[in-house]
């Protein structure tokens, strides 16, 4: 079917789409794919003539999903299909990855996988099952090794995946090849929405057809603009006031070592894995006097390998940043073969390029109704895991905030708490992605690496979002521990659960599998736990109605209305109608002595879920106490947004409704 071409919009007519996004790289298809699963209308413009020439124009990109983003592609239901890559490994070794094996002047050193040393903490070896980064794993996550592996597949197998699914959405989702975004139309310069007929407010941007004769612009108007156009973005050129220091800041660590990159097939007798590579001068004991590394590329072909390696010091001055030429196989070989195996063979070259190690990050990721995401936002270095994943956890932090703006309140303020939160919570994220890179290389050329703190780090398991609008923390939960309570951190990613018991299909479940699972709108829904310890029972046991006064105990039935009823009511009124439409509702019960005739299989909220947690795991691991009464609010992005006890948590979720 050919192209579809986008028409100007009347001025009186609806939006064309709900979400215009610009670009069809990994942002731009995570975020499109994830709000089209989600029921908004989304379209993707693409300066590139046809998706033939999208393919074409692949280069470089990550190689490792981090065990986080391995959750968020199981909740998107790609996890199967990224496994069924050509080539994907899945990856289990946490050290080797953060300190691969060291090549010095040509021969590899033993010591190079193992450079690690035990801190002043007494902290065990890592690389052993009691090891400190699995031990915190399960101590803080309650993730074992089979949950939280690794997935090397090449970028482009998951742009492929992506690209597929959101082809089959196309009542809601479309992509235009061969459109260029170039600006927005607005009363004023940065405006980013205005009226538009009917009083709705809405971005009008305007794209021209790139493939052929230049055609006349179109525009397209949408509630909300998203840049996924990389580090050269058009979106955050003409949409953040058309000033580069504003929109796209120089932060202060900038590169001034010049760096190529190329992947081919690499011919030497050595073991398929990482390799750290070092030239060191008098014969390999004095200073190290250049670097590189070499990276198996996934992939059926074992012969390929990504290579980086220093250019020669009389290029680092030049202004090769923006050349078109790549570097030559002539002297990627030069400046390797010192540092290679004797005999080593470099041959077919499928990409070269020059880099250097700079850090850039847009001063802001929102303005008014335009979002930046991925590399328009925070440009890194082609080196590591960090770059990569970064990116698709933006699209995960936008997708449902947008969703649930529009689900809501389609008139919704673009600066609502939870609009701004996307800028609040991922703009320290990038800044960590640039001390992990800086403080990796930094402490790689001092010989300081501890690969434990990296590895810690690239999991993607323990970050917190600390500052955040869209979070609430309560007086009893701000401190962690208070009242005998020791609350699981908001912000985080919910810890796991194991051995729970659905009353609904009498299956044992994880709590990943529920928060994982798909609910209503391609898994954009909030998931509210109530954890009832055994409160309820002991209410209504009889040795409990014993230990009452007589006139208590003949007034049982207003006492169950006090409870279970009480509570459902506290939490319709305090959520709202509207919202209580988004979330899915589970009570979590430490007993598995559930008095169905004394009214606890009553389906509060519509359809509460209950769930039998008879070894108190949820409580413990939640709450700190095995009898706790309180409640957890899970984002749609799996992290804590509220938790507290009862009836505080009734108080902090009407918080958090004003944030939505």
């Amino acid at each position: 079917a050919p192209t579809p071409t986008p028409t100007p919009t009347p001025g009186r007519e609806r939006p064309s789409t709900d979400v215009l996004v610009v670009g069809a790289g990994l942002s731009g298809l995570a975020l499109a794919l994830q709000l089209a699963r989600g029921g908004v209308r989304v379209t993707v413009v693409d300066k590139r003539a046809s998706e033939a020439a999208w393919r074409e124009a692949y280069e470089g990109g990550g190689s490792l999903l981090t065990p986080a983003n391995l959750l968020w592609a199981q909740k998107l239901g790609i996890q199967a299909q990224l496994r069924a890559a050509p080539g994907c490994e899945v990856v289990s070794d946490w050290i080797g990855l953060s300190n691969p094996t060291c090549v010095t002047n040509g021969k590899v050193n033993q010591r190079g996988g193992s450079a690690y040393e035990n801190d002043e903490a007494g902290e065990v070896d890592p690389a052993s099952e009691t090891g400190f980064l699995r031990r915190t794993l399960f101590d803080k996550k309650n993730y074992s090794d089979a949950a939280c592996t690794y997935l090397s597949l090449n970028q482009n197998c998951i742009e492929e995946c992506l690209l597929t699914e959101l082809k089959r959405l196309e009542g809601t989702a479309q992509i235009l090849w061969g459109h260029a975004f170039e600006g927005i139309d607005g009363p004023g310069d940065g405006d980013l929405g205005h009226e538009e007929g009917d009083g709705e407010s809405v971005v009008c941007s305007r794209v021209r057809e790139v493939a052929g004769p230049p055609g006349p612009t179109a525009r397209i108007t949408s509630r909300f603009l998203a840049g996924c156009d990389g580090r050269r973005s058009a979106v955050r050129r003409e949409c953040f006031n058309k000033d580069r220091a504003e929109g796209f800041e120089w932060k202060e660590h900038k590169g001034v070592m010049l760096h190529m990159m190329c992947e081919c097939r690499l011919k030497w007798d050595l073991e398929r894995r990482p390799y750290r590579l070092e030239q060191k001068s008098l014969n390999g004991y004095g200073p190290t006097v250049g670097g590189g590394a070499a990276m198996p590329v996934p992939g059926e072909d074992k012969s390929l390998y990504r290579l980086s390696v220093n250019a020669p010091f009389t290029m680092w001055a030049s202004q090769i940043d923006g050349i078109e030429s790549p570097p030559p196989l002539s002297l990627l070989q030069k400046q390797l073969k010192p540092k290679l195996p004797r005999g080593t063979e470099l041959a077919d070259p499928a990409w070269s390029k020059y880099y250097r190690m700079n850090h850039f990050i847009s001063s802001r990721f929102r303005h008014g109704r335009c979002f930046l995401v991925g590399e328009a936002a925070h440009a890194h270095p082609p080196v590591g895991i960090l770059p990569m994943n970064a990116c698709i956890e933006d699209t995960h932090n936008l997708a449902w905030k947008l969703a649930l703006a529009l689900a809501l309140a389609p008139e919704t303020d673009p600066d609502c708490p939870l609009l701004e939160s996307y800028d609040a919570e991922r703009r320290p994220q990038a800044e960590e992605v640039k001390r992990g890179i800086a403080g990796y290389f930094s402490d790689l050329m001092q010989g300081k690496l501890k690969p434990i703190h990296y590895a810690h780090n690239d999991c993607g398991l323990f970050s917190v979002y600390s500052q955040s609008p869209a979070l609430v923390a309560s007086e009893e939960g701000s401190s962690g521990k208070k009242g005998g309570y020791r609350f699981a951190s908001v912000g985080g990613l919910a810890p796991n659960c194991t051995d729970l018991l659905l009353t609904t299909t009498m299956k044992c479940v994880t709590l990943e599998q529920i928060l994982l699972a798909p609910s209503g709108k391609g898994a954009l829904k909030h998931k509210v736990f109530c954890c009832s310890g055994d409160w309820a029972i002991q209410l209504d046991s009889p040795q409990a109605m014993d230990s009452l006064q007589s006139l208590e105990a003949e007034r049982r039935d207003s006492l169950q209305l006090l409870t279970w009823e009480k509570l459902q009511q506290n939490i319709e009124d305090n959520l709202g109608e509207a919202f209580v439409s988004a979330c899915e509702f589970f009570i979590v019960h430490a007993t598995s002595k559930i008095a169905h005739g004394d009214g606890l299989d009553t389906q509060l909220l519509g359809q509460t879920t209950h769930i039998v947690d008879s070894e108190a795991q949820f409580a413990q691991t939640y709450f700190g106490k095995e009898d706790a009464f309180g409640g957890v609010l899970v984002r749609p992005d799996g992290r804590v947004g509220a938790i507290g006890p009862f009836p505080d948590f009734l108080r902090d979720i009407a918080l958090y409704r004003d944030i939505v």
